[in-house]
Order: structure tokens, then sequence, then C-alpha cells
């Protein structure tokens, strides 16, 4: 996305050179304002809170000690020029805005992808959301606060069977729900379930009401029933390639097993064979009656 010379192109300053209308002001301008703007329609979007949160939020996301610090870790300074009476340690800023500016050319996914990685990836906690948040009261003061300005925390009293009673009070004195445990813990982590259930009650209703809603778990639904079932399926094949593929070695053992075999018996028989048509041949010999000439070279042996 960023070469190194498209990196320069950005980076260089309208006083680096002479003559007027050469630099990355116009890239300054597109971060400063066109970005930010498509920035604040995603949090339009996704975020939220009403319109003062909104702008808090985004007044933060681009706050200059956080573009400074774009700055560093994107580490800019070795493609950034100037001339040489510009302070470029104190207009970190400027150059950091024009990438931003640089990626409004860019096509929307990639937009998209650079504003969730680089803008609201690394500023969650600006916003109303906590991953992986067990603080229930948290939350519960999240929603309050959101909906109509008013905070949310509990106020703990021992009662006169000695029980500890947990009150979710709001800010102006409104009691929102009670809970009462033998624990003090305990009854702090049930009224603070009751609160949050009760706040999410009117959204919950609305999601459920909704038809959309029911038609995008049914097809999530399915759309996992498909992928499940074509993993066992997956799975199963996998499993018949395997036998198969042993059950072929096993056959192909056992055809060589027999191949040895059968040699062998036929090594054996010819073997066998050989040796009795040497036995014959020796009888066959031994059988035959002694010559004349022979009779005669043995007895003049024996002398």
């Amino acid at each position: 996305m960023f070469s190194r010379a498209r990196l320069r192109e950005i980076l260089t300053h309208s006083s680096f050179y002479e003559q007027e209308g050469k630099g990355n002001s116009r890239y300054v301008f597109a971060g400063m304002y066109v970005f930010k703007g498509m920035v604040g329609e995603v949090l339009y979007r996704y975020a939220m809170g009403d319109g003062k949160r909104l702008q808090h939020v985004l007044g933060n996301l681009f706050r200059n000690e956080r573009l400074e610090q774009q700055f560093d870790d994107w580490q800019l300074r070795q493609f950034v020029r100037a001339g040489e009476q510009f302070d470029i340690q104190s207009h970190k800023h400027i150059f950091v805005y024009a990438i931003y500016g640089y990626v409004t050319t860019l096509d929307e996914d990639t937009r998209q992808w650079f504003i969730s990685k680089y803008i609201i990836g690394e500023a969650t906690h600006l916003l109303g959301h906590r991953r992986h948040n067990r603080n229930l009261m948290a939350q519960a003061d999240d929603i309050v606060r959101q909906t109509d300005g008013r905070r949310l925390a509990l106020e703990m009293e021992v009662t006169e069977e000695g029980l500890h009673r947990a009150k979710a009070m709001l800010s102006d004195g409104t009691l929102l729900c009670e809970a009462t445990s033998k624990s003090w813990h305990y009854a702090r982590k049930k009224a603070s379930k009751l609160a949050l259930d009760i706040l999410a009650l009117p959204a919950r209703k609305y999601i459920l009401s909704n038809p959309d809603y029911h038609a995008r778990v049914t097809a999530r639904l399915e759309a996992e029933k498909e992928k499940r079932k074509a993993e066992v399926e997956e799975r199963e094949a996998q499993k018949k390639a395997a036998r198969e593929n042993r059950q072929k070695k096993w056959k192909e053992q056992a055809h060589i097993r027999d191949l040895k075999r059968r040699q062998s018996q036929l090594a054996a028989k010819k073997r066998k064979a050989e040796n009795e048509a040497r036995a014959a041949a020796k009888a066959a010999k031994e059988a035959r009656p002694m010559s004349a000439k022979k009779r005669r070279f043995l007895e003049d042996k024996k002398k």
C-alpha cells in the first residue's frame, strides 16, 4: 500500500521546494477533513452514545498526542522531507494527517481496513464496549450514562435480620432495584445483575420483536449447521480415504507375500527335482555292468 517512493511523496512538506504549489498540503487537508469525516461516519453507524459523546470520542481519536505517537510507531521520520528552517519535531501530526489523506484516495475496502486497524482498533478504550468486562455494575452505569446522563451506584446496608442489602441507586436518588443476601459480595452481585437486566430489557424486547433479528439468527444457525455438516462429511471422507489406503497397502503387502511364497515353493520343487535327477543318475551309473577294460584296470591296480 505504501511504497518508499510513495511515502517520500506523501511526507514531503511544501517548505522542501522553493516554488509554491508543491508538497503534501492537499494530502494534509484530506486527512484533517475528509478522513476525519469517514471516521465520524463509522462512529455514527456503530458507536453507542449521543452526539456529544461521539464528538468527544472523535476528538480523542485525533488529538495531537496520539498522532505524534503514531508518527513514532510508524517510523515516519526517515521518509520526511522539509526545509531546513521547518521544525519537524513539533509538526509530527501534520505528516500523520498526510498519511490519512492518502488513505482517502484508496478503495473502500482498504479505507475500512485502515480505519478499523489503526484508528478504531487502537482506541477501544474510548468506546463504551469493554471486551471481557465482568464488572456488571460498570456496564449498567455505562448504559444509564449514555441514555440520559445519570449515573448508577450501589449502596450497601445491613437489615435488622443481619442480612446485607445492596441498592442500585440512580444519581437523582431513584431506586432502580435491590437485592438481599447473607453474603456482602453476593448481595452486590445480585443487585448488579438485576440492574443490568432491567436496563437492557427495552433493547432486548425491541431486538426480539424485530423479524430481521430472527431472520439473521435463523440464517446464522443454518450456516453453522451447514458448516458443522460439511466438517463432519469432510472428516468422514478423510477417514474413508485413510481406510481405503490402508486396505490397499494391506492387499499389496499380501500380494507380495503370496508372490514370494510361490517363488519359494517353485524354487523348492526345482531343487527337489534336481536332487532326484542326480540321485537317479548316480543309481543308474552304479547299476550298469563293469566293462572288461575297467575290470583289468582294477585288477592291475590291486597288484
